[in-house]
């Protein structure tokens, strides 16, 4: 199949800008998507923030929970009473969010597969759990097990997985490796908390400890006291985590922590504790505090570096997207040309049409078509035709103009030669003594002789 010359010019013109439109095509989809999801990264780390609060007041519901029920004070219930107040707008604040963030939904394959729908359905349903089993403490219609394991600690867990699942598998590597430390320093406030709780409820109590219990609480320890941020490269972060957790008032809390820890596990069997559950639950609260500044301390960097990968994803797709609106508008400065080029092509076609008619021979045929290889190369030799043509043509008008001057000259020549006679024979016949009516009949032939000699000279000059 052979291509048209219409079809041969925009292909010439227009191939090499078509392959710059796929490609720019291509990478304005692509930051436009890593332009989305830095949108969305920004959106999941406000929903972590909130999350974060979540999971710190429902730890801090819980070992004042626990306390009462090992302690029923009036003092730990306002207190209790006051953080039931501060969760519920804590949960509150998390759901509006989270629900209003249209970004976070993913309803392309229904709601019921949204993910976010799940975690806010999640956490009402533990939120509704909670709410009953603040009515069971009250009346002491429930127990320790219960509130600390399945009720509390379930919601608390689930809320972790949550954070976890948020954080995880970002499209940046430096907030990946913010994030990893970050949940690790929540697994350690949530094991602080853990071991918070437990010894507040033996120590309101006055529990006496069982082995397993003793193994429980030292794993706990374990995990409680592994805080660490080894993977983290940036300086400054580096160095606001070390003001938090190596400044002399921390160094001084967890030596006070493991003090009291010893002092507890001596007398663990006998149940006779020295310290009170209101001096344990407020060491450990406040580690949980350093703990909780460290976490806000490292979501305050994955903010920050959300709105810088932002600002790239959005730079480079400012650039992209302008190349892309530069390769549209010399496509169609391409596609204009290549017709404007196509139509004075089709122009020369119908004059070289015409002149082909005027110039064939007999029943020769000849066809111009300068679409197709054939009738251009017609074309072309009906040009070198007519330029032959007209070389052959100039060299015949260059020897009649020759010949036709030769011929004036010549003749020119020849009629001058006997008007000279006339006019010199006219000057001697004056000089003869004519009467005076044949002196101006001489007269009038000496001057007309004379004129017509002055022509035949400018007929001559010209003919030169």
């Amino acid at each position: 199949m052979q291509l048209g010359l219409k079809n041969r010019l925009r292909l010439i013109s227009l191939f090499p800008i078509v392959i710059l439109f796929a490609i720019t095509s291509y990478f304005v989809f692509n930051s436009y998507e890593n332009y989305k999801a830095a949108q969305i990264l920004q959106d999941r780390l406000s929903e972590n923030r909130e999350l974060n609060v979540l999971i710190n007041n429902l730890s801090r519901e819980r070992g004042m929970t626990v306390m009462y029920l090992g302690n029923s004070s009036p003092n730990t219930l306002r207190s209790l009473v006051k953080q039931r107040k501060v969760l519920d707008d804590v949960v509150a604040s998390y759901k509006n969010h989270v629900k209003n963030k249209e970004v976070l939904h993913d309803h392309s394959n229904g709601a019921e597969n949204c993910n976010t729908c799940k975690n806010i359905e999640s956490i009402t349903t533990a939120y509704e759990k909670i709410k009953k089993t603040r009515t069971l403490v009250d009346e002491h219609q429930t127990n320790f097990k219960d509130v600390y394991e399945e009720i509390y600690g379930k919601a608390q867990q689930n809320a972790i997985l949550q954070l976890e699942e948020i954080t995880t598998n970002q499209v940046d590597p430096e907030i990946n490796t913010y994030a990893s430390e970050y949940i690790s320093l929540v697994r350690a406030g949530q094991f602080t908390s853990d071991e918070r709780d437990f010894i507040s409820f033996a120590i309101a109590r006055s529990t006496e400890f069982e082995e397993e219990e003793i193994n429980a609480w030292i794993k706990l320890i374990a995990k409680a006291d592994s805080i660490t941020y080894d993977t983290i490269k940036n300086d400054i972060l580096l160095t606001q985590l070390n003001n938090i957790f190596k400044n002399e008032d921390t160094a001084e809390l967890f030596d006070d922590i493991n003090i009291e820890r010893t002092a507890i596990l001596s007398v663990a069997a006998s149940g006779e504790y020295e310290t009170s559950s209101g001096i344990w639950f407020t060491m450990l609260s406040e580690k949980t505090n350093s703990i909780s500044e460290a976490q806000n301390v490292i979501l305050t960097a994955m903010d920050d570096r959300a709105v810088t990968v932002k600002s790239d994803a959005l730079q480079v797709l400012t650039i992209t997207l302008t190349i892309w609106l530069v390769s549209v508008i010399l496509a169609i400065l391409g596609f204009l040309l290549s017709n404007e080029i196509a139509r004075n092509i089709k122009n020369l076609e119908e004059v070289l049409v015409r002149v082909a008619e005027d110039t064939k021979e007999g029943d020769e045929s000849v066809d111009i078509n300068l679409h197709t290889a054939k009738g251009t190369s017609e074309a072309y030799e009906l040009l070198e035709k007519i330029i032959e043509q007209t070389r052959e043509d100039k060299l015949s008008a260059q020897e009649a103009s020759e010949a036709k001057s030769m011929f004036l000259a010549n003749m020119s020549h020849e009629i001058r030669t006997p008007l000279n006679g006339i006019v010199g024979f006219t000057e001697l016949l004056k000089d003869t003594g004519l009467a005076e009516e044949q002196t101006e009949f001489v007269e009038i032939i000496e001057k007309s002789s004379e004129n017509l000699l002055e022509i035949i000279n400018n007929i001559l000059d010209l003919s030169k």
